[in-house]
């Protein structure tokens, strides 16, 4: 589908935290050239300024730049009570940066923009951020908790809303067409909106293993690998997860490595 601008009946506002008033102005013209249902856009520089711009106007979106000369974008959503909020908004993050905050972020199924913000993908984040009519506190929350905890964990999106779960919770996936289907320790499972190869490189750092097309294992979580019938991995649950001919070297060379 091409860029087109993107009218509807709704009318948002906007805060535009960012230090360089350069990026400030470029993202305001992409605005109000192809998202013309935002109406209004207020502008922050620091984050105090946002922080005063953000209880007095309430706005829908707020773009935060990571990054801010000597602070951090974050710092603005740290004054958020997640309990009692005094915002309710959406996030968007504009960043240049494809770094481990990025990866925060994504576990968190937040939206994000890299500079220079493409329009296409921002009037995608816009409609995203439209529909999310209740805000996204339950994102920001595990965002937060994944900045400053060990303890990760990630919101999936899935039919029916969006889950939190733990990621060494989940012992595998398994792609089903244009959907992943987790599988945690206890025996919950949850069908997320997503393809297995989106969470394959969020999770592959954190420990996960593509040992099969259709599956992606905790390695944490495995107890044996069976060469027979095929070959297959035995997890701690005793549920079974096979192996790929073709990735059998490659496991073989990880277990001999444990």
């Amino acid at each position: 589908m091409g860029l087109s601008t993107y009218i509807n009946s709704m009318r948002l506002t906007a805060l535009i935290l960012d230090d360089e008033a350069q990026s400030r102005s470029a993202l305001r013209a992409k605005l109000e050239l192809f998202c013309l249902e935002v109406t209004d856009i207020r502008e922050a520089s620091t984050v105090d300024e946002a922080w005063d711009l953000l209880i007095e106007v309430q706005p829908d979106i707020v773009f935060l730049d990571i990054h801010l000369g000597g602070e951090v974008g974050f710092a603005l959503l740290d004054r958020i009570n997640v309990d009692e909020p005094q915002w309710q908004g959406s996030v968007i993050f504009v960043t240049a940066h494809e770094a481990y905050a990025l990866r925060a972020i994504k576990f968190s199924a937040l939206d994000y923009l890299l500079k220079p913000v493409d329009p296409e993908e921002l009037v995608k984040a816009v409609r995203k951020a439209e529909l999310n009519s209740e805000g996204n506190q339950g994102s920001l929350s595990v965002l937060q908790s994944n900045l400053a905890s060990e303890n990760k964990k990630m919101v999936i999106s899935s039919s029916d809303g969006l889950y939190i779960l733990s990621i060494n919770e989940i012992m595998h996936c398994e792609s089903t067409s244009n959907y992943t289907t987790f599988y945690l320790w206890g025996g919950k499972k949850y069908i997320a909106s997503k393809t297995l190869k989106e969470y394959e490189n969020l999770l592959a750092p954190m420990g996960f293993k593509r040992i099969h097309k259709s599956h992606l294992v905790n390695m944490a979580y495995v107890t044996r690998y069976v060469t027979a019938d095929g070959g297959y991995l035995l997890l701690k649950d005793e549920s079974t997860v096979p192996v790929a001919n073709r990735k059998k070297e490659s496991l073989v060379t990880f277990l001999k490595g444990l």
